[in-house]
């Protein structure tokens, strides 16, 4: 909120109450700004905020999902955290879902493995049947 409203507490304030000369993020030797805090520091106890934030908000995502019913066993890969974590929040983890790299067959048939390993791992995967809807070709002259 204190980001929307423009009232995050940064150095800009800082310099500007006299409580600081530099306008550089006291953790990270780069010039200090609310989006630097929210999301550019790269201090490694910064960086591990804005992760743990992150995955909370995904396992909240998840635990939605999982409530429903009918989709909680559509997960079929998950990286959102540690196991440990997800059980502390009692989120169940389906066995479908153990695996934190996307399932092969998820991939076109030629895609190399070196590139599914690789290739940047979504926070977790829901594979739902697609219903086609045939269109009438049936047309009369």
């Amino acid at each position: 909120m204190k980001y929307g409203t423009g009232t995050l507490y940064i150095q800009k304030h800082a310099v500007l109450f006299k409580l600081s000369t530099s306008q550089t993020c006291p953790l990270c030797p780069q010039v200090d700004s609310a989006l630097h805090i929210l999301s550019g520091c790269q201090h490694k106890q910064i960086r591990n905020m804005i992760t743990e934030r992150r995955n909370l908000a995904c396992r909240m995502i998840f635990k939605a999902i999982s409530k429903t019913g009918s989709l909680g066993s559509c997960i079929v890969s998950k990286d959102i955290g540690s196991n440990e974590r997800m059980a502390m929040k009692k989120l169940q983890i389906s066995e479908t879902a153990e695996s934190r790299i996307v399932t092969k067959w998820l991939f076109p048939p030629r895609f190399p493995d070196k590139d599914r390993f690789t290739s940047s791992r979504p926070d977790f995967v829901l594979v739902t049947r697609l219903l086609h809807r045939r269109k009438n070709t049936n047309t009369t002259n």
